[in-house]
């Protein structure tokens, strides 16, 4: 691999950093801060963007900043299911016996959330990924789940993580009780080209090398090719030392994202 070739520790734009060495800038710590007030006032949230825009790396962020002992984080993935099996996911999370029928294992989800706020001071913060394939029935149960209490208190914490649709789902008029108990509201969008160009210095840096390894062409290339969006910078990235490294090019240029470009839509 070109590791070698341009003296890298490891293959810098591929698998997923540690959460100590994540690439930063301030558009990406707004939504870190959200997600933190979220957490904080057991909020309803909904964090949108393209596929590939660092939705889940957002998401690890936030695991890795809460302290376990404070916040009980129920993570859900599989969305396209009924109200019914959604319920028992979040029993199943949360250590319960699902029960025979929906209400009774929601009422058994209410208590035991009770009993971690009020006998451990715990919140539960409950995290929906791929949220833009929750079924409109479930998303219409989303209100009954966060809101049990007489007086209105808040003690679930609810993060919708989702690709762009998911906002779009939101403004069905049966979904307006949830809509309107939205009050945290991010959108990752792709990088500008200066952040772009300090993420794959980062990048590189991470992997051991702190000099300038792609031509400022080369930044314009992938920028322009990318949009911006993390995950096919990574990809063009990748595919580009590939190909310098091969034709025994020092630095990459700008044809060698082309030509990258061109081989990941191929």
């Amino acid at each position: 691999m070109y590791t070698a070739v341009f003296g890298l520790r490891c293959l810098p734009f591929t698998g997923a950093p540690a959460s100590d060495r994540l690439f930063t800038c301030p558009d990406l710590d707004e939504v870190h801060s959200r997600l933190q007030y979220l957490v904080e006032h057991r909020a309803i949230g909904l964090l949108t963007g393209e596929p590939g825009s660092g939705k889940s790396t957002a998401l690890r962020r936030l695991r890795d900043a809460v302290h376990p002992e404070q916040i009980r984080i129920l993570y859900l993935h599989d969305t396209v299911v009924s109200p019914r099996d959604f319920c028992c996911q979040i029993a199943l999370d949360l250590g319960l016996e699902p029960l025979w029928s929906r209400a009774q294992t929601l009422r058994a989800i209410h208590q035991e959330i009770r009993r971690l706020d009020t006998e451990r001071r715990l919140t539960v913060l409950l995290v929906v990924d791929e949220a833009q394939g929750l079924r409109p029935d479930v998303l219409a149960l989303l209100p009954v789940l966060t809101s049990f209490e007489w007086d209105g208190a808040g003690r679930l914490a609810l993060l919708l993580a989702g690709q762009t649709g998911l906002r779009q789902k939101l403004r069905m008029a049966h979904l307006e009780p949830l809509a309107q108990r939205v009050t945290v509201r991010s959108t990752l969008r792709g990088l500008d080209r200066e952040t772009t160009a300090a993420y794959l210095a980062h990048r590189l840096e991470q992997a051991g090398v702190s000099r300038p390894l792609l031509t400022e062409t080369a930044i314009e290339a992938l920028f322009t090719a990318s949009q911006g969006i993390m995950r096919r910078i990574d990809t063009l990235a990748h595919h580009a030392l590939a190909l310098a490294a091969t034709q025994g090019a020092k630095r990459v240029e700008a044809e060698h994202v082309v030509h990258a470009a061109e081989e990941v839509r191929a």
